[in-house]
């Protein structure tokens, strides 16, 4: 079974440090100029034993050998540099030990600051670590004297909250919140207004034995990181033993994943996207999936997040593409008038400098045109930057003629501004602002806002998630184009979406369903 320290991610695991507080006290005590003070009865016994010409070479040799065995400890003069300050894990374990020793509690938070890279692309390098000393100064400023923060890489901190015997639960929550609140305070950076996100993960004390080490410590807190990462911006975890057992199941998939690709266990299924007046099939969107042999299915998301972790993505895409072209030339042949498939590429796909080349070859091998594919990228993945990697594939892939859909507009930290740099087809509305369109009049507004905004632009937009009939009339009273969800029709093989077709067509000629 695989141990905490093998997810640390950020942290430069060393061999454990076993350093204890009463050695390191008896270190400092034995040295300094305080010393001198035992001097006299050095000399005396000196003198006792060997009269006054050992007294004599003791008073003098004496304080000569202990300094130049480092007795005095830092003393310096001028410019000559001080005692180095203790790292992070020389703290941690000191730490640990004073609460294991008089009965306190410690904490460890892992805190992944997110943005920088936005403003490193956007204002330059410098602005960029600016603001990462902010940050660090606004997270020292709303902690005690006893706590201590470091930075670790460019985007992640490590806090470490003194020993006491008031740190509970709820108190550790709400010193999150007052960290988070002071990380996502706005940026003043040249003139311009800048914003921040932070995730948490804790670890506090209380959830381990007194035998356990900084390292297991802080990669649990790095677990619990990385679950709030995955659960999106403004997130805090905790550790426990469920999320130990969570993340150590994860790592299991990310090793069978590899396997299931190699041996063509991922398929791809193909959900309908139709007309919201009309209920014309317009589409299909592929989605993974995996019928993992001892835990059944997996979900789709979690497919693509252990493909992610494991290096697997480009993998991914592949099966992704492949299969969903062959199911497009496979309707072709039954007569199926299926004009697109979407096709999902997550962001480390689409940095492959290769794909646009690799997608042209694919469409030339099955005789189709590109046109008949729309890939569909995430905003959180896209970059201003011409020089962006992303931003070069993705106008190479238009100009061949591919469709560009825009997942998750509305939702995470993806600028309107994207609009404005890449050639988007379709704006794919997620499912945070579908949900609660029927019921709340705020997201009624908000999506009628979307909608007007894409009609002007000359976007066509679709809506996701459409799980119920109120869902799919606010969406078409609004002026979405198209839908796609549950309420349409559910995930399926190619071979299977002919005879779904059939049943479509019957049903959308019944006027109860007619906008269906």
């Amino acid at each position: 079974m695989q141990g905490p320290e093998e997810f640390l991610p950020g942290l430069d695991i060393m061999p454990p440090i076993h350093h204890s507080n009463t050695a390191r006290l008896l270190q400092t005590g034995l040295r300094g100029p305080h010393m001198l003070a035992f001097l006299p009865a050095v000399c005396l016994i000196a003198y006792w034993a060997g009269g006054e010409v050992l007294l004599v070479a003791v008073a003098l040799f004496t304080p000569l050998l202990y300094a130049a065995i480092g007795g005095f400890g830092s003393l310096t003069l001028g410019d000559q540099p001080a005692e180095r300050a203790p790292g992070y894990r020389e703290v941690a374990q000191d730490f640990l030990e004073i609460a294991h020793h008089h009965g306190q509690t410690t904490a460890c938070f892992q805190i992944g600051v997110s943005g920088y890279d936005e403003i490193a692309r956007t204002l330059g390098e410098e602005s960029a670590d600016e603001a990462r000393h902010f940050i660090k100064d606004r997270l020292t400023s709303a902690l005690r004297k006893s706590d201590r923060v470091f930075q670790i890489g460019e985007s992640r901190y490590v806090v470490f909250i003194a020993p006491g015997f008031r740190l509970k639960l709820d108190g550790l929550l709400d010193l999150a919140s007052r960290l988070r609140a002071a990380i996502e305070q706005p940026l003043s950076l040249k003139g311009t207004t800048r914003y921040l996100y932070a995730a948490t993960g804790i670890a506090s004390s209380l959830n381990f034995r007194r035998n356990v080490t900084a390292e297991t410590w802080m990669a649990s807190g790095a677990h619990a990181l990385a679950d709030a990462l995955a659960s999106g911006p403004s997130t805090t975890r905790i550790w426990s033993d469920r999320l130990s057992h969570k993340r150590q199941s994860e790592h299991a998939l990310r090793e069978d994943l590899t396997d299931a690709l190699a041996n063509g266990q991922i398929q791809v299924h193909f959900q309908p996207q139709v007309r919201a007046l009309s209920g014309e099939v317009v589409g299909m969107v592929a989605t993974p999936q995996w019928d993992h042999p001892r835990r059944g299915p997996v979900q789709a998301s979690e497919i693509l997040r252990s493909a992610k972790d494991s290096g697997a993505i480009e993998h991914l895409g592949k099966t992704l593409l492949s299969q969903s072209l062959a199911g497009l030339r496979q309707w072709d042949l039954e007569g199926l008038s299926i004009p697109t498939v979407s096709v999902p590429f997550p962001e480390a796909a689409m940095r492959n400098p290769n794909l646009a080349d690799q997608i042209n070859w694919e469409l030339d091998r099955l005789g189709l045109p590109a046109h008949r594919i729309a890939l569909l990228i995430h905003g959180n993945a896209v970059g201003d930057s011409p020089e962006d990697v992303v931003h070069r594939n993705v106008h190479a892939l238009a100009d061949m003629g591919c469709r560009i859909d825009l997942d998750g507009f509305g939702t995470g930290k993806m600028p309107v501004s994207t609009l404005q740099y890449y050639p988007i087809h379709r704006l794919i509305i997620g499912q945070n602002l579908v949900k609660s369109a029927d019921q709340s009049p705020d997201a009624k507004r908000m999506l009628a806002a979307v909608c007007a905004m894409a009609e002007k632009l000359g976007l066509e937009t679709l809506a996701d998630e459409i799980e119920t009939v109120a869902h799919h009339a606010v969406m078409r009273d609004l002026g979405c184009d198209y839908v796609q969800g549950l309420l349409i029709g559910n995930a399926m093989p190619a071979a299977d979406v002919g005879g779904w077709i059939a049943k479509h067509v019957v049903n959308a000629d019944m006027p109860s369903v007619q906008a269906i």
